[in-house]
């Protein structure tokens, strides 16, 4: 027997409704989600944050060097972000390397999938969203590593949204609390905390100068109270903390090193020569037309915000993120259409052809993006016969398919367990992240990434050996053993050794190579 029309109509509804518009932002996060998870994890920073988790679960914070031979094992170390460290150590106990992958590809989908939610928020548009998210996205696609930062990205957009709400007057004082509680999280497990101060601040002194200047629609005085309690609130929050009121110190003297600033990439300012940074310097073109149009004109927190994080981008690739999932929701609004912003219709600015119900065919479109997002994660990805250059761009590693990148040294590092090295080792920066993993406590690394715990004097001979300069007087004067090294970062090294006498390569695979005494 055939249905009957409202038999159809009851079937249809039950399907979930996606409109056009909607489609739009939904293709846009599903995307990006997949590119995040085709992203490798270079060896720089996950491993030596991975077994400083372990060793705050199994014995508490440390609180000295470690995994350096070249400095006494009590030198002090801030392991500032121990939370971040231990949730990643958590992660890897319950499902091994995968799932600590996969917590990063969560993470950043929810990421941009926030930047689409505020964009709609402040235009009414869901396509203006999706625009917002593939260009917040298209500006970090350099800074995706697995990492404790990836802790801040969702701490950062909730400040930042419910501020936001807030300035609107959208919010009750009341969802103020949840700043200081979020900031309780986030001043353990990643140094960016410090960004969630300065939104803060940066609303706290636009709305305070709307209100002094009686602009429309400004806070009255009863709401900015609250703002101000807020703020001192999460204030407070940050000393809850090992270090305390040190935490301050701590970061300040990250953001004043000068060596880092120079051995770092992401420490320096974005190159246009670069696709992520073409994209931020395009973020930047956007930013200046949109508030030269301006259909809508910024807040002066607004204004704070976007100029305020487009300086500290300039300064370095690692903020560029911030000013990305920020700066494109607030272009947006400027250059869309005028909309009632405070009104509780929430169909304001929406297209009637935008409203109307989706089909079908929008349904089965999210479903097979969704599909491709499940094909792409840790646990599938492998089975999938990619183009030969793609799997190229992986280190071969039981249970941790094309997960890490080629440069991380698995095969080098277990010939030198197998055949330990008679004296100190000798390595590149990034491999010896992956040596803290791996190796110790049987050895130690020269250098790795944590730039602020090594004195400038070993940066400089460092430099030199990467340079392929006086190589022989300084491995005798280091008495190093072994050098550990990589052909492609490191090719004057590399030809310095074959020419060195009293030395023989050992390993060879990949990038790495293994050259002993």
């Amino acid at each position: 027997m055939t249905q009957s029309v409202h038999e159809q109509q009851a079937a249809s509804r039950a399907l979930p409704v996606i409109r056009l518009d909607q489609l739009w932002a939904i293709l846009a996060v599903l995307l990006v989600a997949v590119f995040i998870s085709l992203f490798p994890t270079a060896p720089h920073d996950f491993w030596w944050h991975l077994k400083a988790g372990e060793i705050v679960a199994t014995a508490g914070i440390p609180t000295t060097n470690l995994f350096a031979w070249t400095l006494p094992a009590d030198h002090p170390y801030t392991y500032q972000s121990w939370l971040g460290e231990w949730l990643f150590y958590q992660l890897y106990a319950l499902g091994g390397l995968p799932l600590t992958i996969f917590a990063r590809n969560l993470l950043g989908a929810i990421l941009f999938g926030l930047v689409a939610w505020e964009t709609q928020l402040r235009t009414g548009s869901w396509r203006w969203g999706a625009l917002a998210c593939v260009l917040a996205a298209a500006m970090t696609i350099n800074n995706l590593n697995a990492r404790t930062q990836n802790w801040s990205w969702l701490p950062f957009m909730a400040v930042f949204m419910l501020l936001s709400r807030y300035s609107e007057g959208r919010l009750r004082p009341r969802w103020l609390a949840a700043l200081p509680l979020i900031m309780m999280f986030w001043v353990n497990a990643h140094g960016a905390f410090i960004m969630g101060i300065l939104v803060c601040g940066a609303f706290t002194a636009g709305e305070t100068l709307r209100r002094m200047l009686r602009q429309p629609r400004a806070l009255g005085w009863d709401r900015l109270r609250w703002l101000y309690l807020a703020a001192a609130g999460m204030g407070l929050a940050t000393i809850v903390n090992p270090l305390g009121v040190g935490v301050f110190r701590y970061v300040g003297s990250l953001l004043n090193d000068t060596i880092s600033q120079r051995l770092v990439i992401e420490w320096q300012t974005p190159d246009p020569r670069n696709l992520a940074g073409m994209f931020f310097y395009l973020g930047v073109l956007v930013v200046i037309v949109a508030f030269g149009l301006q259909r809508r004109r910024p807040t002066f927190s607004e204004l704070l915000l976007v100029c305020g994080l487009a300086w500290q981008a300039f300064i370095g690739v690692r903020y560029v993120v911030w000013f990305g999932v920020v700066a494109m929701p607030i272009a947006a609004q400027a250059l869309a259409a005028p909309r009632a912003v405070f009104s509780a219709d929430p169909a304001s600015g929406i297209s009637p052809r935008e409203r109307g119900a989706g089909s079908v065919i929008n349904l089965l479109t999210v479903l097979l993006l969704l599909a491709m997002v499940v094909s792409v994660q840790p646990w599938f990805k492998w089975r999938i016969p990619w183009p030969e250059p793609y799997q190229a761009l992986f280190v071969e590693m039981p249970g941790a398919a094309q997960l890490f990148n080629a440069r991380t040294p698995v095969a080098a590092v277990e010939h030198l367990r197998a055949e330990p090295c008679l004296g100190p080792i000798f390595n590149e920066m990034g491999y010896g992240s992956y040596m803290a993993w791996a190796l110790y406590p049987q050895a130690q690394a020269f250098i790795d990434p944590r730039i602020e715990l090594y004195p400038p004097e070993l940066w400089e001979d460092y430099v030199e050996l990467n340079a392929g300069r006086d190589v022989a007087n300084l491995l005798e004067r280091y008495g190093i053993g072994c050098v550990l090294l990589d052909t492609q970062v490191q090719p004057a090294l590399a030809a310095a050794m074959i020419e060195l006498p009293g030395w023989e390569r050992s390993f060879a695979g990949g990038q790495s190579e293994v050259w002993r005494r």
